[in-house]
């Protein structure tokens, strides 16, 4: 039976990879998976190193972008509908609007 030993990183590792973390707009997953680490890894180490810089007053070079690629296509989608039913309501309102002022027949 083999024993699976647990693996170290250097801490310049952990920082390259938190660093690529906060720079795309991939999910942790992704980025995990690239390296070769569990995504729950990446969590803790984010979570760690990001704490430690706010403490030391340094913040990271990039904190990438708020939100996933996932997240932004999601709010696009509503977003379009939210403007399709706008448009939709502003027709019926001109139709009203003309059917108004013409009067009833």
């Amino acid at each position: 039976m083999q024993i699976k030993r647990k693996r170290r990183f250097s801490l310049a590792f952990k920082h390259e990879v938190v660093q690529h973390s906060l720079e795309t707009t991939g999910t942790q997953a992704a980025v995990a998976s690239r390296y070769g680490i569990h995504p729950n890894v990446l969590c803790r180490w984010r979570r760690e190193l990001v704490q430690h810089d706010e403490r030391e007053s340094k913040p990271l070079e990039n904190r990438g972008p708020e939100r996933s690629d996932k997240e932004l296509e999601q709010e696009n989608r509503r977003l379009k509908k939210q403007l399709e039913r706008a448009e939709l309501e502003l027709e019926i309102l001109k139709k009203a609007e003309e059917y108004f002022a013409n009067g009833p027949k």
